[in-house]
């Protein structure tokens, strides 16, 4: 599906796959990069394309925000950073070095104490066009370590292919996985997440997130209060950091104009380690 960022206007498709390293059909990773020490028992709760102070109030303790935005981010929450992406077209940062490091200076990042990560590249592969990518986010997670050496923050890549997980572990501290199983005119189909859930096991990712669907687009479809909450379910039978929900807005659709789904999402934000019944019809 097309996940497009409003801010930064790069556009990435969600489904689900992965990416090579170096050249085309090599399957070598290099070893887990290591320095982020995360909090014991920290769930992270992410509203994705949103600054909105609204979403506080549903339990939400990270926004999506650009290094412009950090300063906004109220005194409740913290910011997930989001530098800039990868173009999957033209293989490249959308933002050069020099410009993530201007960046940094000009709004103080490092001393900016409300930051918990940065977001570094959304499906860089997807598409499949660039097998340098994991290296190339892999170059680039090491210049944020290097500009900001915050052990208690961390970098994360989102990767929607399976096939490329192996690729992609350890480019970044932590992967984001986004999963979207309910289709328009279909019934949801739970045996999406714990396949990917397998994938991951698979290939050795550790720390990683889950995008839980929340949207309207095209194929995909707004789940209901018990699809939503049988996604929840599906993830917390793993070892996932926390979610990022996907979306707060997107191509015209709010979630706040869906309660019942908000509902759903305060009640994992709150209370994050009760768990949720696993949906009728799935997979243990």
């Amino acid at each position: 599906m097309a996940y497009l960022r409003a801010r930064c206007g790069t556009v990435a498709l969600v489904a689900a796959g992965l990416l090579l390293v170096g050249s085309c059909g090599s399957t070598t990773t290099p070893p887990a990069r290591v320095g982020y020490a995360p909090v014991s028992g920290e769930f992270l709760s992410v509203a994705l394309n949103t600054t909105d102070p609204a979403t506080e109030r549903y339990g939400y303790s990270l926004v999506d925000v650009t290094p412009d935005e950090v300063a906004s981010v109220t005194t409740g929450q913290r910011a997930l950073v989001w530098l800039g992406g990868y173009d999957k077209k033209r293989c490249r940062w959308n933002w050069t070095d020099a410009e993530v490091g201007r960046r940094f200076a000009r709004y103080n990042l490092v001393d900016a104490a409300r930051i918990v990560g940065y977001f570094i590249a959304d499906e860089p592969n997807t598409d499949l066009n660039c097998p340098g990518a994991a290296a190339d986010v892999r170059a680039r997670a090491a210049l944020v370590r290097s500009l900001d050496p915050n052990t208690r923050r961390f970098t994360m890549v989102n990767v929607d292919r399976p096939d490329h997980f192996a690729a992609f572990r350890g480019t970044t501290d932590v992967m984001s996985v986004n999963v979207y199983p309910c289709l328009a005119g279909e019934p949801c189909d739970w045996s999406k997440i714990p396949r990917t859930l397998d994938r991951l096991r698979e290939a050795g990712v550790t720390r990683y997130m889950g995008m839980l669907q929340a949207f309207s687009f095209e194929q995909w479809r707004w789940p209901t209060a018990d699809e939503l909450a049988g996604m929840i379910a599906q993830w917390q039978r793993s070892d996932w950091l926390g979610q990022l929900t996907f979306s707060w807005e997107y191509e015209g659709g709010e979630l706040a104009d869906h309660p019942e789904l908000l509902r759903v999402l305060k009640r994992l934000n709150d209370a994050p380690h009760e768990l949720f019944p696993l949906p009728s019809g799935g997979p243990a």
